[in-house]
């Protein structure tokens, strides 16, 4: 998918907000580019993702690296790939303005994929680097009522 605009943001935030919002809403987390294998996303400075110290909360940067790393793993084929391993090293801070969240799948196999992602600041700057793990779970799976094991 090309770049959003305002209409497609609106629009891929409806099924979130319909089902009365998640941690995707919670921290104001738009999409930027999601293209099978990629996928670009923006999180602002805020009350929601900020920690008392008055800088980026660790767990929301890694939040929007492990939502962004989500959205490049997705399909059209109904599957859904679930974080099962996650590695993040945390390298510097901002107290203001967007992160943004590259996200690269490296490796795209039939049940696993792994994906690397970048967070940086306004200036560019690396803040964080998070490698995630995903399981490639079947949409015929109630995953409500079982539990996934490996």
């Amino acid at each position: 998918m090309p770049k959003f605009n305002e209409k497609d943001i609106a629009e891929f935030r409806r099924p979130f907000e319909e089902k009365g919002g998640d941690i995707f809403i919670a921290l104001g987390i738009t999409p930027v580019e999601i293209d099978e294998g990629r996928a670009v996303m923006k999180m602002p400075f805020c009350p929601n993702t900020s920690q008392f110290t008055g800088v980026f909360a660790a767990g929301a940067l890694i939040s929007l690296a492990d939502i962004t790393a989500t959205a490049a793993c997705r399909k059209d084929d109904g599957t859904f790939p679930f974080s099962i391993q996650l590695n993040a090293n945390l390298l510097r801070n901002t107290d203001a303005g967007d992160v943004t969240a590259e996200a690269l799948v490296v490796h795209s196999g039939r049940t696993v994929k792994v994906v690397e992602t970048t967070v940086r600041d306004d200036k560019e700057q690396v803040l964080a680097r998070v490698t995630t793990t995903h399981l490639i779970v079947s949409p015929s799976k109630n995953l409500k009522n079982e539990n996934i094991s490996l």
